[in-house]
């Protein structure tokens, strides 16, 4: 799939929330975003998600400017303030509500056989931010990518939970190797980190 951003902002000048970004986003390697100040980076989430609508510029999908089929495509996972967790609810309860977003069996049983096919059964009931990074990222996109038509994550800030990116940054890589596109928006000092990786898909630079 295909998203493109062209001159999209939010916001006009020097105090725009978002200035004008020119971007293509694809399956294949994963896609990296530098994006800094505040704010900014979740509107920018929103934004490709289909979930704000730009004061200017254009964002299609697959060649169309369509808003309900990017939303249908998308799914923006661990963002703050938009998707991030409470850090202080069980696992179980999260992995519940998301499963239910899949219209999957939400039982006690249910939760507890996906967190035991990911590895992740000894977190059931302890609190979100107990998860390592890694296994964090991961498990929010497998649970991202059970609902109907997903077809393209975005990442906000994972940086913010500690871990070398390159440990996380594999997990995204595994995911994108499925026919996904993945997108990472991060700060300058990360992306620059992921762009000695290999197989990494550089965007803009937003901010400084």
């Amino acid at each position: 799939m295909i998203i493109q951003l062209t001159d999209v902002s939010k916001g006009t000048g020097l105090g725009a929330d978002v200035p004008p970004i020119t971007a293509t986003i694809t399956d294949g390697p994963p896609n990296v975003m530098a994006v800094e100040l505040d704010e900014r980076p979740m509107l920018v989430a929103m934004l490709v998600g289909g979930r704000l609508r730009a004061d200017r510029g254009v964002i299609s999908i697959d060649g169309r400017e369509n808003y309900d089929a990017l939303r249908a495509a998308t799914a923006i996972i661990d963002t703050p303030f938009v998707s991030e967790p409470p850090a202080g609810v069980a696992l179980r309860t999260v992995v519940r509500e998301e499963l239910s977003f899949s219209d999957r069996p939400t039982s006690r049983r249910a939760v507890g056989e996906f967190l035991s096919s990911h590895g992740l059964a000894d977190y059931a009931g302890l609190p979100v931010r107990a998860l390592p990074p890694t296994d964090r990222i991961r498990l929010f996109a497998e649970l991202a990518l059970l609902r109907a038509g997903v077809r393209a994550i975005v990442i906000t800030s994972p940086e913010r939970h500690g871990a070398a990116p390159a440990e996380w940054f594999g997990a995204l890589s595994a995911i994108a190797e499925r026919g996904i596109a993945v997108l990472v928006i991060t700060d300058v000092l990360t992306s620059d980190a992921l762009l000695g990786l290999e197989a990494t898909n550089a965007l803009a630079t937003i901010g400084s």
